[in-house]
């Protein structure tokens, strides 16, 4: 994902690219860390998401937040000169009716229960979160140290038992069936953060963009897997502007460096030698011998690397297609977000298959925009991970003359 990283900051440095929201759903902490630290501030959070940073409070300056969130908004406030402190402040918990502070080990940040923790302050709230609005919260400390809360303008609470005179570092997170969004969070690059052990996560992207269609409905969406490791920048105008210009496609796909589908035509094309291996067409678009073939996957990716122009044509420029494919990287229309509230499941057949099949609307292949993929599950095993990332990173530096 680093080479991904360098080619879409190129993009978005150039003009192509507006926005990029990385979706973390990872499986590990380590890698959910690695995102956390590379990515920018966090913009969403499923309601089974822990602690997030969002920013500090002193005297100084206040924490100011505009949440998203109809119940359940927590602060965990990490006081700079207790180390081993925190207090929890749980606005509009209990279905919105009540807030409460209590003060916990900072080892427990994460700990789902916290029952039996000390209760520092309780008051009824009723109805203090609006789901009308964006919730403006501020968080200040005056002079003495001591903090203040107020919530859409009311003074939730003032609390002089609590000093922070060297101010506090604050997390924050939904919970109790509650998401949060920090609408504040503009950044071009910021992150989205999908509940953690959930099979087949990808729903909840889509059903993200889908509840909000007014704010994306004039976008153009690039969807691309973490593990696409080259990216032809110089085609990339050219995918965007045939996107836009052919509203009939449901989506539209890259031609893809190890993609079965786009392997069958690109043999058909001539492209690529038989001498690679056969490459047939995947029956109803899914699977094949080069999905499953490690030693397959490794034969094209140098194949790729070492080819002059690094282009694969197809057929033709566009590729009719009523199949199922891979979506390693696809573009559809915000437009078309009012058919995209996924349900939990694979999303690759509902936007290949189901919905292009519902709507009478076909989806294509692009074949003058060229992006490589590095593997496919059952490839893992005998991809030669290590050896072809260095050969792409070494490609990456050469194209961005890093």
């Amino acid at each position: 994902m680093e080479i991904l990283t360098r080619y879409v900051r190129a993009a978005m440095a150039h003009g192509l690219i507006d926005e990029w929201h990385v979706w973390d759903f990872t499986r590990s902490e380590a890698d959910h860390q690695w995102v956390t630290r590379g990515f920018g501030p966090v913009r969403f959070m499923g309601d089974a998401v822990g602690y997030q940073d969002c920013g500090s409070t002193s005297r100084r300056a206040p924490l100011r937040l505009k949440a998203q969130i109809t119940n359940d908004l927590h602060l965990a406030i990490l006081p700079k000169d207790d180390p081993g402190t925190m207090y929890e402040v749980v606005i509009g918990g209990w279905n919105n009716q009540q807030s409460v502070i209590r003060k916990v080990a900072r080892e427990t940040l994460n700990d789902p229960d916290r029952s039996d923790a000390p209760t520092v302050w309780a008051k009824l709230t009723t109805s203090v979160l609006s789901p009308g609005r964006v919730n403006e919260v501020i968080l200040s400390i005056d002079a003495s140290g001591t903090p203040e809360l107020m919530v859409n303008c009311i003074v939730l609470g003032r609390w002089p038992e609590i000093s922070l005179p060297g101010g506090a570092d604050v997390m924050v997170r939904g919970g109790w069936g509650a998401a949060l969004e920090l609408c504040h969070v503009n950044q071009p690059v910021r992150r989205y953060i999908g509940n953690p052990g959930e099979q087949m996560p990808y729903f909840q992207a889509y059903q993200y963009y889908a509840k909000r269609l007014p704010d994306f409905a004039d976008a153009l969406f690039l969807k691309c897997d973490d593990d696409i490791v080259y990216v032809d920048l110089d085609g990339l105008a050219g995918f965007i502007d045939h996107r836009r210009k052919n509203p009939h496609y449901f989506v539209t796909s890259a031609n893809v460096v190890n993609n079965g589908v786009c392997a069958y035509f690109q043999q058909v094309s001539g492209a690529l030698p038989t001498s690679l291996g056969h490459f047939e067409r995947p029956p109803g678009g899914f699977g094949g011998t080069l999905w499953t073939d490690p030693d397959k996957a490794n034969k094209l990716h140098d194949f790729f690397l070492a080819s002059p122009k690094k282009e694969l044509p197809l057929p033709s420029k566009v590729v009719d297609w009523q199949e199922r494919q891979s979506i390693n990287f696809i573009a559809w229309l915000g437009r078309d977000l009012q058919h995209m509230a996924l349900a939990r499941g694979d999303d690759e057949k509902m936007l290949t298959v189901d919905l292009p099949a519902f709507l009478e609307r076909p989806t294509a292949i692009y074949s003058d925009f060229t992006v490589s993929h590095l593997s496919f599950g059952p490839q893992e095993q005998g991809v030669d991970v290590n050896r072809l990332i260095a050969a792409y990173e070494k490609l990456m530096r050469e194209k961005l003359a890093l």
